[in-house]
């Protein structure tokens, strides 16, 4: 029997060689089961979902990027697990935002296999010289520790200005300024704007630079061009490799408290695929095997997504690893924004790059952005 099975890693060596492995010891223990993967650029797999939603030839198995879930489920492709998690040992055991990021409209419709978040990473080495004590905790504290530390050819602070990369840093302000998408025109939608863009001044000019995506920010702090940078566990290996001495905290807390977004990805079955319930055995060997952590980790960043593995030491992959780990206890999953995700995120995106880029106040681009994106979310 032969599972089909797609996923976006094979950009990464170390993500393409732990998807490898393990599949392979999965069909060594099962050996009556030949698992068939198709591994793809990010581009080329979000191509290929559209073209088989279209023509009926979806796989047994996608590993989709979490926020992509809602419009699946609606374009009818997806299998529902729902009675499947009811019936599952882990279920409860994922934390709240993780169980959410693969349900849509009450129902589950994928396996949140891989988990990430972003965190305040800093240079230890800079923070000495310049005697700053700890990373900052709050905004204010975020700006001030940003400007001190900007000098030369050096920013205090790096972030990712590109498209969905720049809707997932802006989002935490938001919610952390009390606001949300459904309402991104009110105070908390300004506030958070006006923050960001004032937070840029700060930080100096390479964070200001428009189309910077997450993987060239974490380069330039890896390249000593920023004090901190905003990054996801994935850039692990571009610090190590530097030889930084590095450290990770949680994004500093606005008038609202903390808050961080919820990446990864959740691994759906095809409706229309005849081996759904081989496929459920192999997406729950993948959850419930501890030796697999070693793969989810080092190989694929993933960060540990249960109340039970949270401090599991086999999920300690990294010694940073704490500061990206505990903020998954407030992260918040972006499919309860629905099916047009991706058409909010690109409203989002404009409006934070009109204002980094001195086009339009915060008020103006909050008004106009929050009247588009109310007017997808109907």
């Amino acid at each position: 029997m032969t599972l089909t099975w797609w996923d976006h890693f094979n950009h990464s060596p170390m993500a393409d060689q732990a998807v490898d492995h393990l599949l392979a010891r999965y069909q060594q223990e099962h050996p009556e089961v030949r698992v068939e993967r198709r591994s793809m650029s990010p581009d080329e797999f979000r191509a290929e979902l559209v073209e088989a939603t279209a023509s009926g030839t979806f796989p047994d198995i996608a590993a989709v990027d979490s926020p992509d879930l809602p419009r699946l489920a609606d374009q009818g492709v997806l299998a529902d697990l729902t009675d499947r998690f009811a019936g599952w040992q882990l279920t409860d055991r994922f934390l709240e935002p993780v169980r959410e990021s693969a349900t849509h409209g009450g129902r589950f419709y994928g396996v949140p296999l891989r988990s990430t978040t972003t965190a305040l990473v800093y240079d230890r080495h800079v923070f000495e010289r310049e005697g700053v004590a700890e990373p900052p905790a709050t905004w204010p504290d975020l700006r001030t520790t940003a400007r001190a530390l900007t000098g030369g050819d050096r920013a205090g602070l790096c972030f990712p200005t590109d498209g969905e990369d720049l809707t997932t840093t802006f989002l935490p302000f938001l919610w952390q300024a009390g606001g949300d998408v459904a309402d991104l025109g009110a105070q908390g939608g300004v506030d958070a704007l006006a923050y960001l863009r004032d937070l840029a001044g700060d930080a100096g000019a390479p964070a200001n630079t428009p189309g910077l995506t997450a993987d060239e920010a974490a380069r330039r702090f890896a390249d000593g061009r920023c004090a901190m940078v905003i990054a996801d566990p994935g850039s692990i290996p571009v610090f190590n490799q530097a030889g930084l001495n590095w450290a990770a905290a949680a994004l500093p807390r606005g008038e609202a408290g903390t808050a961080a977004p919820l990446g990864g990805e959740t691994w759906v079955v095809g409706r229309g695929s005849g081996h759904v319930d081989q496929a459920w055995d192999l997406l729950t060997w993948l959850a419930e095997t501890r030796d697999n952590a070693t793969e989810f980790g080092g190989g694929l960043g993933a960060l540990p997504n249960r109340a039970d593995t949270v401090d599991d030491l086999a999920w300690q992959w990294d010694p940073n690893l704490a500061g990206f780990a505990h903020q998954l206890a407030t992260a918040r999953s972006r499919t309860s924004y629905g099916a047009k995700y991706s058409e909010v995120s690109g409203v989002i995106s404009t409006a934070v790059a009109d204002v980094l880029g001195g086009r339009r106040e915060p008020a103006e681009a909050a008004t106009g952005a929050g009247a588009e994106v109310s007017r997808l979310l109907g």
